[in-house]
Parts: structure tokens; sequence; C-alpha cells
């Protein structure tokens, strides 16, 4: 004989026990109807729930605000989204899935046709998302673990991290071993089953990524036998990792959780280069604020890869923009608008080379020497090419002793030397 669960029923019907006895003894005899009371007593709890909530305030939040004073979040449970998730066919359902984002805790996972969201105890809803505002999702592997487990990002409208009036993502883990409950019959890939059931209900499929797309140049410490599709890098002082997706650009998973949309970027540009590590910095469009995002701390072998992604995905690459050159010191900054750049035209000056080979006051590559010499030796050889060389050698001399610091001997040229040389 069927054991009839009692507790929604219970929890439901709790202010008036006579009408739960009867409900009970109702789906004793017509074992049919379990499944429609079971719907009725969710439905009943979570319209509680609601109105309790819009009493007293949402505890949801009251619990994130306790936690998190400066969270602008405000995912709770309700009554509409109850309603939906209550209300409608069960999709999909399956217990003990990790959330990280907005809550980290164990709920259980519910898809119907018109939400997604996290189930508590005696069906209680935390959190969750209408399918319609869904518009990006991916699912992509935790970084740095020994066994497989993916991670779930949905991210909906103001959720992808660069809107100035967010809201939270949704972000779960699901583990490489069968699910509980709820999988389609002949499936025991919990990842995939949630992959199947969000790409026949959802507005967009979810997102994987792949090697064709993107593959990092580092080995997988972890499994040495699977590529990776993350750089590890750094928000400020917090560590997380990108991900290189064919249409995207992810950031996680510690908040604030980015999705960059290809369509959000205006541009692209490295900076802080040294021998072992380069930043990444991603400027948003006009839309979302031209917002630029400094990822850090990068590692050197895995330029080749993302560069070439970003041009092959044409996210242009803004590094030499005015406003990103490196700032040269005073010192070494030269009226010389001619030359090709500045380091350019600081390696020409100490090597005695002219780009335009001529020095009247006027040219940009002119340097007058302080100790008179170079008039000296202009007024012996006006009009020579050997004097205009001469000069050269003796202003590169002086500017690199300026500019260098380095204790140069003191050499005099004379007439007599340069006659020697001819």
């Amino acid at each position: 004989m069927m054991t009839t669960p009692t507790s929604a029923l219970e929890n439901a019907f709790s202010d008036n026990p006579l009408l739960c006895q009867a409900v009970l003894e109702h789906v004793s005899r017509h074992p049919q109807f379990l499944d429609l009371f079971e719907q009725i007593s969710r439905y009943v709890v979570n319209i509680k729930q609601a109105n309790a909530e819009d009493r007293d305030g949402p505890a949801t939040k009251r619990r994130r605000l306790e936690n998190d004073p400066g969270s602008q979040i405000e995912i709770v449970g309700k009554s509409k989204l109850a309603s939906e998730l209550s209300s409608q066919p069960t999709l999909l359902r399956v217990p003990d899935i990790s959330f990280s984002i907005p809550q980290r805790k164990k709920f259980t996972l519910v898809l119907t046709a018109n939400a997604l969201g996290a189930v508590g105890p005696n069906d209680t809803v935390e959190f969750g998302v209408n399918l319609k505002e869904i518009d990006y999702v991916a699912c992509v592997p935790v970084p740095e673990k020994a066994a497989k487990q993916w991670n779930f990002a949905v991210f909906v409208k103001n959720s992808h991290g660069i809107s100035d009036f967010g809201t939270d993502p949704l972000l779960f883990t699901v583990t490489d071993i069968a699910p509980k409950g709820g999988a389609p019959s002949g499936s025991s890939d919990t990842k995939q089953t949630i992959i199947s059931a969000l790409n026949r209900n959802l507005p967009v499929k979810v997102t994987e990524p792949s090697l064709e797309v993107f593959r990092s140049l580092m080995v997988n410490s972890y499994r040495k036998n699977e590529a990776s599709y993350h750089v590890k890098s750094h928000l400020g002082t917090k560590e997380g990792f990108l991900f290189f997706l064919e249409d995207a650009v992810i950031w996680g998973f510690k908040k604030p959780l980015f999705c960059f949309a290809f369509s959000s970027i205006e541009s692209s540009s490295y900076s802080s280069i040294t021998q072992r590590t380069f930043s990444l910095t991603i400027k948003t469009t006009v839309e979302f604020g031209s917002k630029e995002i400094e990822f850090s701390m990068i590692d050197q072998a895995e330029h080749p890869a993302i560069d070439d992604f970003l041009r092959r995905n044409q996210l242009k690459d803004a590094s030499m923009a005015e406003a990103r050159r490196a700032k040269i010191p005073s010192s070494l900054v030269k009226e010389n608008t001619g030359a090709k750049s500045e380091l350019q035209a600081a390696e020409n000056e100490i090597a005695g080379i002219d780009q335009d080979d001529s020095d009247d006051e006027e040219d940009d590559d002119y340097e007058e020497d302080d100790n008179g010499s170079d008039q000296t030796d202009a007024s012996d050889s006006e009009g020579s090419d050997a004097g205009s060389t001469t000069n050269r050698r003796v202003s590169s001399r002086n500017l690199a002793e300026e500019e260098l610091g380095s204790e140069l001997e003191e050499v005099d040229i004379t007439d007599d030397d340069e006659s020697d040389e001819h």
C-alpha cells in the first residue's frame, strides 16, 4: 500500500486539523489524487509564507542583510514565484544541490514551465527566477578540484555584474554522480539532466566551454590528462577564474560574478606587463556605463591563447590608446612629433642617430651642448657633413650623461682629430 506523506498536508492545514484529517482519509482511499493534494499543499504553504513576508518583511532578505550589510540583492521567495513553483507541474526536481549565490546552502532545485528556484524544507520557496527573465546560462567545470564538478551560472537582466543597480545571478554546483531523484529514466548524469531540462524550457541555450573556442596553455595540475578552459586571475584582492566562452567572458566564482556578453564589450586591453604576469582590462559599452574592469596577475604563459581569442572574436585591443600609454619621465620627454615612438626616439638619440639628418634649431632632435663645444665645432666646419656628425656625437654623449647618469670619460675633439679621421 502506498504510504501517504503527511508532512506537506499537515504544514498546509496546520490551523485546521479537521480538514487535514479529511484530506488524508480521502488520499488513503484514492491514492491517485496524492500528487494533486501535494501540489495544493505546497501552494498553500508558500502562500502562507508570502503573506508572512509581506507583513513582517522577507526572512531571506533579513538573513542576507545581517550577513552582508553592503548587499544590494533582493532575490527572495515572493508570492508570485512561490505560486509559479507550487502550482505548475514540476518538470525537474533535484535534491541536495549546493548553491553558492545568493545563499550558500543546499536546496532542492525545482524547474517548472515558468520558473527555476530553490526549495527548502517543507517545500518552502527560498529564491528563484522567472524563466522569461533569464538571458544567459553557463555550465563550466569547477577549477582546481580533483573530483569533477560543474558550476551552473544563471544570469537574468541586471545580474551580469556590470549594471549600476544589479541583482545576483543564481550559482549552483553539481557533482559527477547520479541524482538522488528527479532524473529522467535511463539518465544518471546530473549535469546533463539539468542541461537538457533547461534547454527544453529556457529562452536561451546553456553555454558550455569548448577546446575549439579556448584552451588554457597551462597544465591542469589537478587532472593532468584533461584540458582547462580557464585562466587564473585576480579582481582586486580576490582570486578567481576567467572563462572564455563562444559568446561571453565570465569571471567567478566569488561575488561579484561577471558575465561579459560580447555585445557588452567595447574593447579589451593589456597592462601591467611583466616577465611573469600581465593584466587584462575589459571595457563595457556606453549602455553599461563604459566601465573598465581589470583582471590582474594572469600568467604570461596564457597570453597567446587569450590574445588569439580576443582577435578571433574582434574584441578590439585598446592597449595603445592614449589614455593607457605608459607615462614617460619628464627628463625623457621631448617635443618630437616626428618620432616613430618614444622608445625609438630615446634609442636613436643615445646611439647618435639623427632621424632627419639635420641640426637646425627648429628640428626636433636638436640639442645644444652645455659646454659650448657644439658652437665651436659648428663654426670650424660649417656646412660640412663631418662637422655635423661630430656635433651629433657630442650631443649624444651629453644626453647619455644627463639621462643615464653614466660617468663617461671626457674626450676632446679637435680639428686635428677630425683631420686624422679623414
